[in-house]
């Protein structure tokens, strides 16, 4: 069996499902992952991915929102903030992979489905922001971290190229993992992917495939705290690069996004072509968060 088929092989022990929370900031685009996740456009009949399944209401709701606001090259409105966590929108979603089937180390032909169970809540970007601005005894504060102490793997989400916000990042990100160890009943390790989304923008794509490059040299202080909880023995950190809208052309990619606006926290953009939107790298980190392997395959689709 060769190095790249050992990767295939996913130790997912007896667990049918894990809990992730997706973190991140306001506008860092956590809804349109969720969304471009769940409706899984225009799969290429060579992907990993078979296919995506929303498996509730609030899941289908995703794929409307990809259907009738996204692909219309809409964006999508920010996740509306509430008082009470327990209406936060938690989205299950089955993602099957096909990987090859084997017999005693050989390959036979064929594949087999893999499915990975996923549970997510789209928090609004105030609640990571808060992390450094309200007292962590705040009731609505107290509930979201005592919420992401559930999860076993934490997927934080930035916008590429909102790089100038790198130290409030750090401070925020230091916050969190401050408190929600506080909050810990007993030792606990937990995944952290570290994921770089927009990443179809140039200065993000020409190191797509370098995402602990990309991610230290323009978050530099953010890496460093994950390294630093990682070195603590807490858990373990990885880096991903994403694209919910994907690129256009194979020998000169452009990116499949309309630039809105460029700011400090990042960039709005929304589809150009729709009927070739195809996300980049969605699954990858939650791959990983999964059963703690990467696949390289999965930052294709």
């Amino acid at each position: 069996m060769t190095a790249d088929e050992k990767n295939f092989e996913p130790q997912l022990s007896q667990q049918e499902s894990i809990t992730i929370r997706v973190i991140g900031d306001r506008g860092s685009g956590k809804t349109t992952y969720m969304a471009s996740l769940a409706y899984w456009p225009n799969a290429s009949s060579k992907s990993t991915v078979q296919n995506v399944i929303p498996f509730n209401e609030e899941s289908n709701e995703l794929v409307r929102k990809a259907q009738n606001i996204l692909e219309q090259g809409l964006s999508l409105e920010p996740t509306p903030l509430d008082a009470d966590v327990s209406n936060v929108k938690d989205y299950t979603l089955v993602i099957n992979l096909q990987i090859p089937t084997r017999f005693s180390g050989f390959k036979l032909r064929g594949k087999k489905l893999l499915p990975l169970m996923i549970s997510c809540k789209d928090y609004p970007g105030e609640f990571f922001s808060d992390l450094i601005q309200k007292d962590s005894h705040n009731p609505q504060l107290r509930a979201y971290l005592n919420d992401c102490t559930e999860a076993q793997g934490i997927l934080f989400l930035v916008d590429g190229m909102a790089h100038r916000k790198d130290v409030e990042y750090a401070k925020e990100l230091g916050s969190f993992l401050r408190l929600i160890g506080n909050l810990d009943n007993a030792e606990r390790k937990r995944r952290i992917a570290f994921t770089l989304g927009k990443c179809e923008q140039s200065e993000l794509w020409v190191n797509i495939h370098k995402p602990i490059f990309l991610a230290s040299k323009r978050f530099p202080k953010t890496y460093q705290v994950l390294q630093d909880w990682q070195n603590n023995g807490f858990g373990d950190f990885e880096c991903f690069t994403t694209s919910a809208f994907g690129m256009l052309g194979t020998a000169y990619p452009k990116p499949n996004a309309t630039l809105v606006n460029r700011h400090r926290d990042g960039v709005v953009c929304v589809i150009k072509e729709p009927s070739k939107w195809r996300p980049l790298g969605l699954v990858n980190p939650i791959y990983w968060l999964y059963t703690g392997k990467h696949h390289k395959e999965l930052l294709e689709g």
